[in-house]
């Protein structure tokens, strides 16, 4: 294992030292030499890009850009966005709700609520059924794995800061503050 310790630091002094040395100057339009804090402000107003690095001129203009700033949300695929693990937890009326869900690519989803008043059980739920995202509205259909004839319909809202928060539904009042972050896929 030292050996191979070794190796690697002799790779890398012998990389530093054997390596040239980078130089670098910025040139204005005029060929004059500005301090590199004034020549990047320059270049940042004209999206202008100029350096002399070892004796090579690059000169790169890029007078049109590529990306659309005007709204980047559109520009997300919000039906992948939605499909992977979120969970979410809040405090109301001494009540302490915990729920996370897992939402699959193929339109499914399985989710769990808990609810818990001073650290005993009061409620813990198994849902599954089937999500649909439309205009940053997330529809879910489930039933309680454990009585099939318990069904819920709710939907959720994608928020600006892309978490997912209750708006109406067939949930008790407990879940009505929902709001669901994503933690993977």
């Amino acid at each position: 294992m030292i050996n191979y310790f070794c190796l690697f630091c002799y790779c890398c002094l012998n990389l530093l030292l054997c390596s040239t040395s980078v130089r670098s100057e910025c040139i204005s339009k005029n060929g004059e030499q500005t301090t590199v804090n004034e020549q990047q402000i320059k270049d940042l107003k004209t999206n202008r890009i100029s350096c002399v690095t070892e004796g090579q001129f690059i000169k790169e203009e890029n007078n049109q850009s590529n990306i659309n700033t005007d709204d980047f949300s559109d520009s997300i695929d919000h039906g992948n966005f939605i499909t992977g693990l979120w969970r979410g937890f809040h405090e109301s009326d001494g009540l302490k709700v915990y729920y996370g869900y897992q939402f699959r690519p193929d339109g499914s989803f399985i989710a769990r609520h808990r609810i818990y008043q001073n650290r005993e059980t009061v409620e813990d739920i198994t849902w599954q059924g089937e999500w649909l995202f439309q205009n940053s509205s997330l529809k879910i259909i489930g039933f309680n794995l454990k009585d099939k004839t318990q069904q819920a319909t709710f939907e959720l809202k994608l928020t600006d800061t892309f978490k997912l928060a209750y708006e109406t539904g067939s949930l008790s009042d407990a879940y009505h503050e929902i709001i669901l972050n994503k933690i993977g896929y």
